[in-house]
């Protein structure tokens, strides 16, 4: 027979637990059932990933069925305070803020206010010649040809210290062409998704943050701001790294749609069970996420993605998978979803750290094998 703990000493051991993580300098994780190691074994990923607590770092969340079983953060989210990163660290998730722009285009689809077989030029008001032959969906698998504003900026002598936002993102696209035949193939640009945003906002006449906070952050539940060059309350600080020495990084650009979200990695797995229900968007969007996605040849090797299909938003994997990267100004992200979509893992941190894709693969191998 099983000895049922008393209240009393139960609280003991989870404190136990959690102060014993904290000396291990893990800020904040789960409490799992005796037996169940996969807490541990996560914990041990995170120390593996972030060596030293007293740098910066990283948080990381697994979701399953839209619950958190486990997270965790280690490291500094301010080095000059000494901050620590806890769960309730808030980060730039960068690109993986893409998949909210993808997912407004695809409910406005299926509330027939547009179609992504619509050209450019239809939500426009002065359509240079060339956006009438790239669609909507051109933009939204990143087909378009389009160069990147960042380097079209740049190339104006905007550095990424220098002010610029949506207007001045969309005047030098517009002002371009593309360096590609729509339709023709792969090319990942953030120029695409500033683009979609504008879509957005021209068919509802809504600022697009405030349609992605209305349509999706609030309806789920998420505590989640789409918010460019902001300091959102418990936001980490991010750094650049040169021969072991940190330097904050930040830049005043306020374009969006390409990113800007900012989230906890608890909340991004807990979104992520949208893609199992279609709570938001129904089977319409279910089916949009990855219909017509088109195949990235070898593009992101470098970035450990040998082979996948770019959809709305999102990677999907041979297996499957859903998956997504982010990197901006010192903020690096990695956002998975399983195959059966049951269980979902983010990885963020505060400055570069290269093995945050194969430590998200790592958890969730933990979590679904």
């Amino acid at each position: 027979m099983h000895r049922t703990a008393s209240p009393r000493t139960a609280a003991r051991a989870a404190a136990a637990a959690v102060a014993a993580a904290l000396l291990a300098g893990l800020a904040g994780p789960h409490v799992h059932a005796a037996g169940d190691d996969r807490g541990r074994r996560s914990e041990e990923v995170l120390q593996h990933l972030v060596p030293s607590p007293d740098g910066p770092g990283c948080a990381a969340a697994v979701g399953e069925r839209g619950s958190v079983a486990w997270e965790a953060g280690r490291g500094k989210a301010d080095l000059a305070t000494g901050r620590a990163i806890t769960p309730r660290t808030v980060f730039d998730m960068a690109s993986n803020s893409k998949q909210f722009t993808a997912d407004a285009v695809l409910l406005l689809a299926g509330r027939h206010r547009l179609a992504l077989d619509d050209p450019l030029s239809d939500f426009l008001d002065d359509p240079p010649a060339w956006t009438r032959t790239v669609t909507l969906g051109d933009l939204m698998r990143h087909t378009s040809g389009i160069p990147d504003y960042q380097d079209l900026l740049e190339a104006e002598g905007t550095a990424v210290t220098d002010p610029a936002g949506q207007k001045e993102a969309i005047a030098a696209i517009l002002a371009s062409r593309p360096q590609d035949p729509p339709g023709k193939r792969f090319s990942y640009s953030n120029s695409n998704y500033v683009l979609l945003a504008h879509v957005v906002e021209k068919t509802t006449g809504r600022p697009f943050p405030a349609f992605v906070q209305q349509e999706f952050f609030d309806p789920l539940h998420l505590d989640m701001t789409l918010a460019p060059a902001t300091d959102v309350p418990g936001k980490a600080k991010s750094y650049d790294e040169d021969d072991g020495a940190f330097t904050p990084v930040s830049s005043p650009w306020t374009q969006y749609g390409d990113g800007s979200v900012h989230t906890t990695p608890g909340e991004l797995v807990r979104w992520a069970d949208n893609y199992r229900t279609g709570r938001i968007g129904g089977p319409h969007l279910l089916a949009g996420v990855t219909r017509g996605a088109v195949g990235v040849g070898d593009v992101l090797r470098p970035r450990g993605i040998e082979e996948g299909r770019y959809g709305a938003g999102i990677l999907l994997l041979p297996d499957n998978t859903l998956v997504h990267r982010g990197d901006w100004e010192g903020f690096h992200s990695t956002f998975i979803v399983n195959p059966d979509r049951e269980t979902a893992v983010t990885v963020v941190c505060n400055a570069d750290s290269p093995d945050h894709f194969r430590a998200a693969n790592r958890l969730l191998d933990i979590w679904t094998r």
